[in-house]
């Protein structure tokens, strides 16, 4: 487990095993430096005490009789050795006074050399005794903060564990929650570090409960709005069954298939605003407005003309537009076919774009009744129709188009064309530059 309190231990250990690394690296060199600075006065003191000494009584004392680590020499100016401490380690004749670093039988010595008179005087010492001496002073001043180690690291893991109480008593606290409970968590009593996670989770509450009344409020309106057709339906086809004679029951045919085309239709508009609210904004890629209001002009000739209705491109310029090739034709879809139901026989739909400096215009003109200003803002909600609308519908397709110009940073505006009754829907998109885009 990627635990916290596990991950913390960790690293404040390490940490602190490096610091004492360090720092006791730090001691040995420094023990290191007195100990050589002691030892070489050291070694120059006894050379100054022996200066004067009786040579006969250095040989009284016999040559077993040695100083310890100490080695000590006196030769004459011919280069006889007059006395040694320690036979079995005698140095090579140095006559450079003062202090000299050697090398001999594979053992590093410290030498220090004195001139009295016809006696040349050697004092030495190994330096294996100063490097033990240094590791062993900086070893005795670490060992407390060894000792404390294994101490440290139960404070550690104590100490994490009580200030990550409060998280667990958070997590116990939601884990006790209904599923419909989405109340926001009360950030009190809780530590400063854990604020921002409680306040991006009541974020995501907030986020939640309004989808899933959204997701309610459609369900419960989608099942009214329902309704209707389906009763319809149910009635045509009970009277096409109860029909007596075909042209009775043709008849009772046709207003069935009509009535299974709105069926239809009000399902696909709810499937579509459905995957709308559920799923997240959809790929991002370069499309092309012209190509794009050309096809939807094209495809939907046939049915203008059926109506008797002109339908077809005016002022249209090339531009361009960041979003979903999809949901900009399900966009451009819903505004030319709101325009088609409204539009009375005889009238004329003019699809164009336009650019200007800071945006990109995308609009649909009829000649139909319009929209009375006091409810344009209201026709994009869903389901919602105005009080005079006379066509079959389902009003959503302005509540579509609306919700997926919201997704790609556009809004919509209605207003009345500048000469003439009907209907302008503008779709305003932000304008992207072009010129260096990888072609």
């Amino acid at each position: 487990m990627n635990a916290i309190r596990q991950r913390l231990l960790l690293g404040l250990l390490v940490g602190l095993s490096l610091v004492l690394a360090a720092s006791g690296f730090t001691a040995y060199r420094q023990a290191r430096s007195e100990t050589n600075a002691l030892f070489d006065y050291q070694l120059q003191q006894t050379a100054l005490a022996l200066r004067d000494q009786n040579l006969l009584a250095l040989a009284m004392g016999g040559e077993g009789d040695n100083a310890g680590d100490l080695l000590v020499q006196i030769w004459d100016r011919s280069r006889g050795l007059l006395y040694v401490s320690q036979r079995e380690r005698e140095l090579p004749f140095s006559t450079r006074p003062g202090f000299a670093d050697l090398d001999w039988r594979n053992q590093a010595w410290r030498l220090f050399a004195l001139h009295a008179g016809d006696r040349i005087v050697q004092v030495a010492q190994p330096l294996s005794v100063r490097l033990r001496m240094s590791a062993d002073i900086a070893l005795r001043n670490l060992a407390p903060f060894l000792l404390l180690l294994p101490g440290m690291g139960l404070v550690v893991w104590f100490g994490v564990g009580a200030g990550l109480r409060p998280l667990h008593r958070l997590a116990e606290a939601i884990q006790r929650r209904r599923p419909d409970a989405l109340e926001p968590v009360a950030p009190e009593r809780l530590p400063a570090e854990i604020v921002p996670l409680v306040q991006a989770l009541n974020d995501l509450l907030a986020r939640l409960a309004r989808a899933l009344d959204n997701q309610r409020r459609f369900v419960a309106d989608a099942a009214h709005e329902l309704r209707t057709p389906l009763t319809a339906v149910r009635l045509q086809a009970d009277l096409a069954r109860r029909a007596t004679d075909p042209e009775s029951r043709n008849g009772a045919l046709r207003d069935l298939g009509a009535g299974l085309d709105r069926a239809a239709h009000l399902v696909e508009q709810l499937l579509v605003m459905a995957r709308l609210d559920a799923e997240p904004a959809s790929r991002s890629e370069a499309v092309d407005l012209l190509a794009l209001a050309k096809a939807v002009v094209a495809e939907q000739a046939a049915i203008a003309d059926a109506a008797g209705l002109d339908l077809g491109l005016a002022s249209a310029e090339p531009a361009t537009v960041e979003g979903d090739p999809g949901e900009l034709r399900a966009l451009l879809d819903n505004l030319v076919d709101n325009a088609l139901r409204y539009t009375p026989r005889g009238g004329r739909i003019d699809v164009g774009i336009q650019r200007s400096a800071p945006e990109t215009l995308l609009w649909v003109r009829d000649t139909g009744p319009g929209i009375p200003p006091a409810e344009r803002e209201r026709v994009f909600d869903r389901f919602y129709r105005g009080a005079d609308a006379k066509v079959a519908g389902s009003g959503l397709g302005l509540a579509i188009a609306n919700r997926i110009a919201l997704r790609h940073g556009a809004r919509i505006e209605l207003g009345a064309p500048e000469s003439g009754s009907g209907l302008l829907a503008t779709a305003r998109f932000p304008r992207i530059e072009t010129a260096n885009r990888p072609g």
